[in-house]
C-alpha cells in the first residue's frame, strides 16, 4: 500500500487569461479546480499511473468539502483529519503573453493541539506495514516544526518506509528520522546542508554523505538534466543518473510530484533501482507537456520511458 501525507493541502483555483494587466479588468478564458498540495499530487499522479493510493492529512471547511469530492471523482481515495479551520485556496494564473504563471499562496489555517494528536492516532490506526508513506509540503501553522521527524519515525517503527519531499527546516527535521528514501531538488539540498554545491561531483558526494546517515535512496532532482540517484544494491554504493528526453515544456507544476510518483509506483512494484530511476524521470518529463497542474499522463509516460537514458556514475571521494 501507497500512503501519501499533505498536512497543508490546497483547493487550486487555475486561471487562464492571455495577458495579466494591473489596475485593469483581465478577462478569464478558462478555469479549473484541482485538489492540490506536494502528497496529494503524488497520489493523483499514482492514480493517473493506474495505481492506488490513500490521501492523508487535514481538511477543513467549505474547501476541504470541494478537494475531498475532487479527488473521489479522480478516483483517490483519502482518509483526511478534520480541522476546524478552512483549508486553503492558492491562485494560480496563466497568461500567454508573455507565457508565465503567476502563484498565489494563500497562508492556510492553524491546527491545534488536539488536532495534531487525531492525526497522529489516524496514522497509528493504519496497515502500515511494508507500506511506503510519502512526506511532503509545507506545514500548517501550529504543528510541531518537527512534524516530519515526528511522522516519519512513527510510521517507520511500524514497518513502513517513508519518502521524504520537503524544503528547508522541514527537510532537515525529517532527515533526523533516517526516512528511507528523499528527494529534493539541488536548491532544497544546499539549503538543507548549509553549502553551495557547484558541481555535479559535489553534488554526487553529497548524496552518497546522505546515504551513509541512514538514508537508504538519495534522489536529487537535476530539473531538465534528470535525476541522480544513489543506493546500494549487492553491498556496494550504486550511483547513476537518468537522461531525459528534451521535450517542449508547458508547465513545470507538478513535475516534481509526477518524479515522485513515478518511482515510488515502481517500487511498490517490486521493481530494481534503474527502472524506477528511468519511469520517475519520463514521468516527471511527461508532467511538464501536460497544461496546468494536470500532473504526468500515462500515454506520455509511455511514449516517453523508451528515450529515457541511464548512466552509471562514480564517485570521487576528496
Amino acid at each position: 500500500m501507497i500512503y501519501t501525507i499533505t498536512l497543508n493541502p490546497a483547493l487550486d483555483h487555475y486561471l487562464e487569461v492571455d495577458d495579466l494587466d494591473m489596475d485593469d479588468a483581465n478577462r478569464v478564458h478558462a478555469e479549473t479546480l484541482y485538489a492540490g498540495g506536494k502528497g496529494i499530487d503524488v497520489s493523483r499522479a499514482i492514480r493517473h499511473l493506474g495505481g492506488n493510493s490513500i490521501a492523508l492529512g487535514f481538511i477543513g471547511g467549505h474547501n476541504g468539502h470541494i478537494l475531498v469530492d475532487l479527488l473521489k471523482r479522480g478516483g483517490v481515495t483519502s482518509y483526511f483529519t478534520s480541522i476546524a479551520q478552512e483549508t486553503r485556496r492558492d491562485i494560480i494564473i496563466s497568461t500567454k503573453r508573455p507565457a508565465a504563471q503567476t502563484l498565489l499562496h494563500a497562508r492556510g489555517p492553524s491546527v491545534d493541539a488536539e488536532e495534531w494528536r487525531c492525526f497522529l492516532a489516524h496514522l497509528r490506526l493504519l496497515d502500515l506495514q511494508d507500506a511506503y508513506v510519502v512526506v511532503g509540503g509545507s506545514l500548517p501553522r501550529g504543528v510541531p516544526p518537527d512534524a516530519y521527524r515526528q511522522i516519519i519515525t512513527l510510521v517507520q517503527r511500524r514497518g513502513a518506509k517513508a519518502v521524504l519531499d520537503a524544503d528547508g527546516p522541514c527537510l532537515r527535521a525529517g532527515l533526523k528520522a533516517k526516512p528511507f528514501a528523499i528527494k529534493p531538488n539541488v536548491h532544497e539540498l544546499q539549503r538543507a546542508l548549509g553549502r553551495p554545491l557547484r558541481t555535479d561531483a559535489e553534488i554526487l558526494r553529497a548524496a552518497a554523505t546522505l546515504h551513509k546517515t541512514g538514508v537508504e535512496i538519495v534522489i536529487i532532482s537535476l530539473g531538465r538534466r534528470g535525476l541522480l540517484v544513489v543506493s546500494e544494491q549487492d553491498r556496494r554504493l550504486v550511483a547513476l543518473r537518468t537522461i531525459p528526453p528534451a521535450v517542449t515544456v508547458r508547465s513545470r507544476v507538478g513535475a516534481g510530484d509526477s518524479t515522485v510518483a513515478g518511482f515510488v509506483f515502481r517500487l511498490a512494484g517490486g521493481k530494481g533501482l534503474e527502472e524506477c530511476a528511468r519511469f520517475a524521470t519520463a514521468c516527471g518529463t511527461a508532467a511538464t507537456l501536460a497544461p496546468g497542474n494536470q500532473l504526468c499522463r500515462l500515454s506520455d509516460v509511455q511514449r516517453l520511458l523508451p528515450r529515457v537514458r541511464i548512466e552509471p556514475l562514480t564517485i570521487q571521494k576528496h
